[in-house]
């Protein structure tokens, strides 16, 4: 396992990184909404030429749009190149990412909203729920628009080299179970059609 490629597209910003036997290089780039275009041309960009030997990717929460096209993205590469491909949670990588301990883990999960994830002595102390700003408002914390409320901000850049970091060493030593299951905190917005609504009717 020389090589390993992580992806993370939970935000509006995307970020990828790899380590190549634990030398990490990564890059960050707006998404504009259109993570399923730009991603895979990034990806052979910053391979430059290398195949991975595995793939790490950011299973959520985010944008959901986003996750999707990372996770896809990340088992088609996989698929097609038969190896293996192993998932990590965006709040527990913002947490790797700022060395965060006690308090709470937030990362933007859309229409204003927060998810958000209560930290202690490292460890998740609750699962993750849904916070606006106001229920925020004199906490420890740490994450994706965290700055812009006091606490210790960390993007997608950030969170790649964290994740990195902390599994390479154990996706190399075969310590750490395979699959990435998506983690949303709710499903999307969807509106059905007039046709739609009519048959269901």
């Amino acid at each position: 396992m020389n090589t390993i490629l992580c992806i993370d597209t939970a935000s509006d910003r995307f970020a990828i990184g790899v380590d190549r036997n634990g030398l990490v290089t990564s890059m960050e780039d707006e998404a504009r909404q259109d993570h399923s275009r730009i991603l895979l041309p990034a990806i052979a960009n910053l391979l430059g030429g290398d195949s991975p030997d595995a793939i790490l990717v950011t299973i959520g929460p985010g944008a959901y749009a986003g996750i999707r096209v990372g996770i896809a993205t990340a088992e088609g590469l996989a698929l097609a190149r038969g190896i293996p491909v192993y998932g990590i949670g965006t709040l527990e990588a913002a947490a790797l990412a700022t060395g965060f301990r006690d308090g709470v883990v937030i990362q933007p999960a859309g229409r204003g909203a927060f998810a958000a994830q209560r930290w202690a002595n490292g460890e998740p102390a609750d699962s993750p729920v849904t916070a606006t700003p106001v229920d925020l408002e004199g906490k420890n914390l740490a994450g994706e628009g965290a700055g812009a409320l006091g606490g210790i901000e960390a993007g997608a850049r950030e969170r790649v080299e964290a994740s990195l970091r902390d599994r390479a060493p154990r996706i190399r030593a075969g310590t750490l179970e395979t699959g990435a299951e998506a983690f949303y905190l709710r499903e999307p917005s969807i509106t059905l059609s007039r046709r739609q609504q009519a048959a269901a009717s």
